[in-house]
C-alpha cells in the first residue's frame, strides 16, 4: 500500500465523513493491509474508526482459509489466512439463552434448562474458504473484525475475482488522499456550527421549562409577584356600600381566605 510518508495530506473532521469514498463501503482488504490501518487521535476511540492515508475505514471485507475456530464465552472467533503472511482474527457474538419449566410451581421451584449455544454459520468449518464482512475494532491491540456477513467462497475463481477487487480499489482510491474542496469544506463547516447552535439553544430551552416546572427559576418568581399584587389591590380596594349590603356583616380576611 501507499506509504503515509511519501503524501501531505489533511483530516477532515467527521461531518464531512459523508463525502468518503470509503466510510460507507465494503473496503476489500488483505489481512496485512488491516494491521496496517491506524487511529488519529482526533477521533474517539469508541468509534472504532481507522485510516489509511486520510481515508476513514471502517466497514471491511477479507477473503481467506479457515485456519481456526476457537469459543469463548459469548462470543466466537474465527482465525482467516489470506496467505499474506498476516492472519487476522473474526469475532462473532454469540448469547447464550436459557430456558425455565416447571412454571406451575413458586418462582423458587423454576429449575433452568442451558440450552446449547446457537451456531448462526453451522457450515463453516476449518479449512473452508470464506468471505467475512464487518467492523473493525482493537484486541489487545489487534484488530479485528467484528463479523456482520460469514459466507463460503465455493470457487477458485470467485476467489480470484476478489483479490482483483483488492487490486482495483487500492489503485482507483487508496493510492491518493481524500480532497474535499475547500468551497464545500467552509459550506459544511457552517451548517455544523448552525446545527450545534440550535442543538445547544434547545438545551437551554429545556433547562429552562424544567426550572419554571420545579419552581426554582426566576421566570416562576417574576409570574407570581403581579399576582400577590394584584390580590392586594383586590383586597385593599374600597366601594361604597350597597343598600343590598345594609345590615349584612362581612368578617375581614373572609376573601383572602377564598382567593378573590
Amino acid at each position: 500500500m501507499t506509504s503515509a510518508a511519501q503524501l501531505e495530506y489533511e483530516y477532515y473532521p467527521q461531518y464531512c465523513f459523508h463525502l468518503s469514498p470509503t466510510i460507507n463501503k465494503w473496503c476489500p482488504f488483505r489481512a496485512s493491509d488491516i494491521q496496517e490501518l491506524r487511529q488519529h487521535s482526533g477521533f474517539p476511540e469508541k468509534d472504532e474508526i481507522f485510516f489509511h492515508l486520510n481515508h476513514p475505514i471502517r466497514w471491511v471485507r477479507v477473503v481467506g482459509v479457515v485456519i481456526a475456530i476457537d469459543e469463548y464465552y459469548g462470543r466466537r472467533t474465527y482465525t482467516v489466512d489470506d496467505s499474506t503472511g498476516v492472519n487476522i482474527e473474526c469475532s462473532l457474538q454469540i448469547t447464550n439463552t436459557s430456558a425455565t419449566t416447571n412454571a406451575t410451581g413458586d418462582a423458587e421451584e423454576k429449575a433452568p434448562i442451558h440450552v446449547q449455544k446457537p451456531n448462526p454459520y453451522p457450515e463453516i468449518d476449518v479449512g473452508l474458504v470464506v468471505e467475512v464482512r464487518g467492523s473493525l475494532k482493537l484486541f489487545r491491540d489487534q484488530k479485528q473484525i467484528k463479523i456482520e456477513k460469514l459466507q463460503r467462497v465455493p470457487t477458485t475463481n470467485q476467489e480470484v475475482q476478489f483479490w482483483n477487487k483488492i487490486r482495483s480499489f487500492r489503485t482507483d482510491v487508496l493510492s491518493q488522499p481524500w480532497v474535499v474542496d475547500s468551497n464545500v469544506l467552509r459550506r459544511l463547516k457552517k451548517e455544523e456550527n448552525r446545527s450545534a447552535y440550535e442543538e445547544e439553544r434547545q438545551k437551554r430551552k429545556k433547562r429552562s421549562r424544567g426550572d419554571e416546572v420545579s419552581g426554582t427559576g426566576p421566570k416562576v418568581k417574576s409570574r407570581l409577584q403581579p399576582r400577590r399584587a394584584i390580590e392586594d389591590t383586590r383586597v385593599k380596594k374600597s366601594y361604597p356600600p350597597s343598600k343590598l349590603s345594609e345590615g349584612i356583616t362581612i368578617t375581614e380576611g373572609k376573601y383572602d381566605a377564598l382567593g378573590l
